[in-house]
This record gives structure tokens, sequence and C-alpha cells, in this order.
């Protein structure tokens, strides 16, 4: 259910990500007033345990307190998985993940239709969703379509950016339909300077006159050209984190050290992984389209799986939960 706050609650921004639930009674969505209409639309804790969005606000917020300040701009706030945050996950056993549930029908379709009704009834200035990256990634934006807008925007934050086609039902490109919309992952989980450089971008967007414009050249910009799954069932470690007694009892040993050439273009041939069984059974890549791509982009020889092709990892992490979740990576295309 959709909690719905006119102004904030007194306690809102000193309160910690994981007593929301309990402050808020859900997700919510709440008004902030500022100085100049339209409102700047944000949204932080899509995902319960990428807390830095909502440190970096807390820390703007209390320091226009301070002042007895407000923003320069109207803002309209939404929190997301508080019952995630509650437990410190990025989301609960069986729930849906907060940010694939923008489009379609599905146990979440009351919650998500109820935000996008409501922003429909107002202007929007501009709207920026924050997440923490998973795996070690260097800060960048994600598009959902490239415009003069959205590109100036992203370049606020950095010069790295993906253009995400697929999932298609993420918040930023439920909100592309109002106005110009960026996701920004701005580093990892517990590191100071993810929220230092969240609070930068945010009072940044505050202070905007205007939304401002550039031309793709600008960017170093990658096109997400397919995502990379464990085959559920499977059961796979990376080859760095266990002995070579473990590894002979799984099906899939994942190459070590894919994590740290995220963004860096590889060669095709790059080892990938070793499978025991056939590898249509262990690993499969789904293209914009949803359709299995795999024998384009991973090759198996006696169970040594390779790159077929060039190409530029993203979002690579050994988080076995986030990979049940979500998946294991990105394989990308620089544009």
């Amino acid at each position: 259910m959709l909690q719905f706050f006119e102004r904030p609650p007194a306690t809102l921004f000193s309160t910690p990500a994981r007593d929301l639930e309990k402050l808020l009674g859900g997700p919510a969505l709440i008004h902030i007033a500022g100085r100049q209409q339209p409102p700047l639309f944000l949204s932080v804790l899509l995902h319960g345990n990428e807390t830095s969005g909502w440190q970096a606000l807390c820390e703007v917020m209390s320091k226009l307190a301070s002042i007895g300040a407000e923003p320069d701009r109207n803002v309209i706030l939404f929190i997301g998985n508080v019952a995630a945050s509650a437990q410190g996950v990025r989301s609960l056993p069986g729930q849906m993940d907060f940010n694939r549930i923008w489009r379609g029908e599905h146990g979440m379709t009351r919650l998500a239709s109820e935000v996008l009704d409501r922003l429909a009834q107002t202007q929007l200035f501009a709207a920026l969703d924050i997440h923490n990256n998973t795996g070690r990634n260097p800060h960048y934006t994600v598009l959902t379509q490239i415009n003069a807008a959205t590109v100036g925007l992203a370049l606020l934050f950095s010069e790295k950016a993906v253009l995400v086609e697929e999932p298609d039902t993420v918040l930023t490109r439920a909100l592309q339909q109002f106005c110009p919309s960026t996701t920004v992952e701005v580093g990892p989980v517990g590191d100071p300077q993810s929220t230092a450089r969240t609070v930068s971008l945010l009072e940044h967007y505050l202070t905007l006159e205007q939304v401002p414009q550039a031309a793709i050249t600008e960017l170093q910009m990658h096109h997400a050209l397919a995502r990379v799954h464990v085959i559920p069932g499977v059961s796979y470690d990376f080859a760095d984190q266990v002995s070579p007694r473990e590894a002979a009892v799984h099906d899939l040993i994942l190459t070590a050290g894919m994590e740290a050439v995220n963004f860096h273009p590889i060669q095709a041939g790059t080892e990938f992984g070793f499978t025991r069984k056939p590898l249509a059974q262990t690993l499969q890549v789904l293209d914009t389209q949803h359709r299995d791509v795999t024998s384009e982009f991973l090759l198996d020889k006696n169970g040594h799986v390779s790159l077929a092709r060039p190409l530029v990892p993203a979002m690579y992490t050994t988080d076995k939960a986030v990979i049940a979740q979500d998946c294991l990576c990105y394989f990308m295309e620089r544009i």
C-alpha cells in the first residue's frame, strides 16, 4: 500500500533507512516544499540495502533545516522498499524487485499505478532514481532514452553512461513519459564516497534553473546488448573463492577477476568459466527482446566457456543473492 504525505514527517530526515518502515508504514510518496516549481522527482531505496541515496538526501535536508532554509525546488520523493531496508537486504524472499514493477500486470501493479497516476497529475521538472552499484563499477548514469535533456542530466554526474532497453519495467523508463529521467549508480554500499558523491549531485539538481542540454558525443556511451543469467538450480561458485576440491563438486565455476573489468573492453576468446554440464544448462544470455542468444556471446569447448565476441561487461557481481534476483552481468558495446 502506498503511503502519501503532503509534507515530510517531523523526524523523517533523521531516521535511518532500517527504521523507515516503522515511521512511514510502507512505500511512500512525500511532497517537500521548495521555492520553485515544477517539482523534481527523486526516488531512493527501490533496493532496500542501497542506502547511499537516502543518506545523502538526509544530509542535504538536514543541512538546509539547520539554517532555516528550504530547497530551491519543490521535491516529490518516493521511498521504495522500506520492508527490505528494515532487514538490510535488496528485497525480501519472494518479493518483486521494486525496479521491475513499473509496467504490466503483477502483484504490485496497484502500487506502481498509484505512484504513476499521482505523478501524472502534476508537471515534473526532471526525475532522478538513485542506486548503489552492483559489483565493482565506476559511477555511471543509466538512460532509457537519448535526447539532449537526458544527456545533459547524465553529464552532471558522470561522463560514463549506459543506454538500457531491457528490462523495460524499470522506474526511469516509466518516468520518461513525464519528464527527462535518469538513474545514477553512485558507487558501492557503505563507501562514504558514494554518499558524498550523491550529496553533491542532489545539491546540483536542486539548484538547476533549467534542465541542461548536451550532445551524446559528450558522453562515453555504452549500449546494453544482453543480460547473463545463471540458470536457477545450478551449483556454481567463483574460481578465486573455492578450493580445487570444492570446485570439483560444482556444475559451474566462473572465472576469477571478471568483476574488475566492468566497463573495460575485453576480447573474443577471453575465459568466462568452466561448466561440467552443457552450457545451455548452466548459463543463459538473453537479449533486449528476451531471446536466448547464448551462442552469440559464449562458446563452450569441452567445458571451457569463453567469449564469442569482443564486448564490454558491466554490473558483473559475485553477490549470489543479486545474481538470483537479477543477473550475473550485462554485456555491452560502446556507442
